[in-house]
């Protein structure tokens, strides 16, 4: 299934950043993308104007705007009754901006530098819970521990093994054996997702959640280019 989504943020780069990403094939579907994205908004008054017109499945909304808070727009949509999802971008450090945006129904709070690997967690969350509403054909316990109990929780009757046990949700130890391996070789060649994914048959986007969580892991460094427009770049190599 290809969910929609609407982006809300000032950053012209983030949000490029955000479309590409959300317009990645996904090898699992014949290399279709996971997403639609019907638009990009800058500021509250062109989010509102796109908001007026489409329902998206996804809105990932920035909470500082030009022309104001992203909160007061997330009030307005709940006051409407949208059934779109909402992911909470920000930089605000603020205790309320969190509290706020729990009592409004935010399904994640992503603070920035936004790491590809925890808005690849995110959207994972967002996809289970979209199939589970749709699977669904009456309100059981199941349906309902499904949609609200912590991942974690319903991992601790997993049979995966002791070396998966502490990585996150869509890294195994294998792969990551293979991402680590083609840097141990060459430890001074930056690579790309694009270049690790053709290099060990995976997925742009996988090969991309590796590279992100060996990077959080401080075991890769990167630089980001900007060549033609819309798509910006990430390189990474190993850390001295």
């Amino acid at each position: 299934m290809t969910y929609s989504v609407v982006i809300v943020e000032d950053e012209i780069e983030v949000a490029q950043l955000l479309a590409q990403y959300l317009l990645s094939p996904d090898k699992r579907r014949a290399n279709a993308p996971r997403y639609q994205v019907l638009g990009i908004a800058s500021d509250l008054a062109t989010a509102r104007s796109v908001l007026s017109a489409l329902n998206p499945a996804l809105i990932l909304l920035d909470v500082y705007l030009p022309d104001g808070s992203g909160l007061t727009l997330l009030s307005e949509l709940r006051a409407r009754d949208t059934n779109s999802e909402i992911m909470l971008l920000t930089a605000a450090k603020e205790v309320q901006v969190l509290e706020k945006a729990m009592q409004l129904g935010v399904c994640d709070f992503l603070v920035k530098p936004i790491m590809l690997s925890r808005l690849d967690q995110a959207l994972s969350r967002f996809e289970e819970k979209q199939q589970h509403l749709s699977a669904a054909q009456e309100v059981t316990q199941s349906v309902v521990d499904a949609l609200f109990l912590n991942p974690a929780d319903n991992a601790k009757d997993s049979t995966k093994d002791h070396a998966n046990a502490r990585l996150p949700k869509g890294v195994d130890s294998l792969t990551l054996q293979k991402v680590r391996q083609v840097f141990n070789a060459t430890p001074e060649q930056a690579y790309t997702a694009q270049r690790i994914g053709e290099q060990l048959g995976i997925s742009r986007s996988t090969a991309r959640r590796y590279l992100e969580y060996l990077l959080e892991s401080a075991e890769l460094m990167v630089d980001q280019h900007y060549g033609a427009i819309g798509r910006p770049e990430r390189s990474y190599r190993k850390c001295r």
